[in-house]
């Protein structure tokens, strides 16, 4: 009797949920909008879902098709004080989703857009979003509830499984799995406080440096800062010229112990139906992102470098696969300095910090998971200098943060933007991502996956996306919390 109780009840409950119109259906009625604009765009969702394009660099706001968001506008969601701030924090939100609606249509097969437009061409379908994106957007701030509505549905999904971890007994497993977390530390830890020359060295150490070398001064950098930073919001968001000055000056140096051709850093492409890694071209991809220090915005310049593949005799069996990478991220205080330069894979392993050691008064310990790693504190960069990082063959792993100037002897490389990535054309001129719709980066999978799934990342060990990088197996955090510095550290 109680089991049949048990069903029914159970029944009632999933009735009633049935009956709950979805998110979109319910903001959507709340707003009364011209279903016109409204229907396009839920169309094209559902074509970009058909064929599997879905960019995965931000996240959809339920109700509202025309916005998307990222882990920082959704934290600072709490910090915007009138009307001017409100409308630039929607208009951001606004530009995330037409960029990725532009590189969703891009990837759409030909007949599809075809069918979604009256003109036989993408840049026709894409006028039509933004007009539509417009519409929409104008009409819903006409409502005095816009904010009242929008508010609670601007969030980012975790990247951590509750199911995974449950299914995988993630209590019981945790703690050998923080035990050979803790030895891992430990060895890297012993790489940064080996003497730079005593590192060992299984090829040969080749420099790779930007082919444009420019250098700004500090009092530049300090007004592109301050420039850049007249918007409602107060923060820095550079113009085209004004990142690619930034994205030049920062550039590091990569110095990788060259032991196969596994170890040169090249540029992605296509060959047939697998992304590959070009080494006769050597190239890096960056992009911005913001983060709070002291909780005051402040702009952050990610460099992402990719290699054919992770082997080696010091990369673990299960770590061994396609495709390998390293991202870089340099953190700039509001006058331009940098106080924080962080690496990690881009698995999202690996993660270590190297800040400013006189801004930081001391670590916050974490509870139940590890505190922040610090093996080393940030280097002083003179006039002239710029960061380099040594990198050990086949595993790829970061060993040392350096300053260094100009080397004598060193292979160039390219700075292109991270869009490219997500809308990479093949041969025949369409293009595709070489990221799924979930974050990862097709046909990277590891074996570590099978091992260390109840940790509750899905594809661990797969490179990863921009915003979709998990670096902690033991709790919950991820790369792009805009809040990770002041969580780790307490600053002067």
């Amino acid at each position: 009797m109680r089991r049949l109780g048990f069903i029914l009840v159970s029944s009632l409950l999933l009735m009633a949920v049935a009956c709950i119109p979805p998110v979109s259906r319910r903001v959507s009625q709340r707003m009364e909008r011209p279903q016109t604009c409204e229907e396009f765009l839920t169309g094209l969702d559902d074509k970009v879902s058909t064929f599997g394009v879905r960019d995965g660099s931000s996240f959809p706001v339920p109700g509202f098709p025309y916005l998307r968001t990222d882990r920082f506008l959704s934290a600072l969601k709490t910090r915007l004080k009138d009307g001017p701030q409100k409308d630039r924090w929607v208009q951001w939100m606004q530009k995330l989703d037409l960029d990725s609606r532009k590189k969703e249509i891009s990837n759409l097969p030909d007949p599809t857009v075809l069918s979604l437009t009256l003109k036989p061409d993408r840049g026709a379908l894409f006028s039509r979003v933004e007009a539509c994106s417009s519409e929409l957007l104008h009409h819903d701030q006409e409502r005095p509830d816009f904010y009242e509505a929008l508010f609670p549905l601007v969030q980012v999904p975790d990247e951590y499984s509750w199911a995974m971890r449950t299914l995988g007994v993630y209590p019981l497993l945790a703690l050998p799995v923080a035990v050979v977390t803790e030895v891992s530390r430990e060895r890297i830890k012993a790489w940064f406080e080996t003497p730079l020359d005593r590192l060992p060295v299984e090829g040969r150490l080749q420099a790779f440096a930007p082919v444009e070398a420019r250098v700004l001064e500090e009092k530049e950098l300090g007004e592109i800062i301050g420039q850049s930073s007249k918007n409602p919001l107060n923060l820095p968001i550079p113009d085209e010229v004004q990142g690619k000055r930034l994205v030049n000056h920062f550039a590091p140096v990569i110095v990788q112990d060259e032991a196969g051709a596994y170890d040169r850093i090249g540029r992605m492409g296509w060959k047939g139906a697998r992304v590959e890694v070009d080494p006769e071209r050597p190239t890096i991809y960056y992009f911005f992102s913001h983060a709070f220090l002291k909780d005051v915005p402040v702009l952050q310049i990610n460099y992402v470098l990719w290699y054919s593949r992770r082997a080696g005799a010091r990369a673990p069996r299960i770590e061994w696969g396609h495709i390998d990478g390293l991202t870089v991220r340099i953190s700039l205080d509001g006058e331009g300095k940098v106080f924080m330069v962080e690496a990690m894979n881009n698995c999202g392993c690996y993660h270590f910090l190297a800040p400013e050691r006189e801004r930081v008064d001391r670590r916050v310990p974490q509870c139940f998971q590890f505190d922040a790693f610090v093996p080393q504190w940030l280097p002083t960069v003179s006039p002239g200098e710029r960061f380099g990082l040594r990198v050990n063959s086949g595993w790829h792993q970061a060993q040392r943060l350096i300053a260094m100037g100009k080397p004598v002897d060193y292979v160039p490389y390219d700075l292109l933007p991270y869009d490219l990535l997500e809308a990479l054309p093949h041969e025949d001129g369409q293009t595709e991502s070489i990221f799924d719709g979930n974050g990862i980066a097709k046909g990277s999978e590891r074996p570590e996956r099978f091992i260390l799934f109840s940790m509750g990342i899905p594809s661990i060990g797969s490179m990863r996306q921009r915003g979709h990088h998990a670096i902690e197996l033991i709790g919950r955090t991820h790369f792009d919390d805009p809040g990770l510095f002041d969580r780790y550290f307490i600053f002067h």
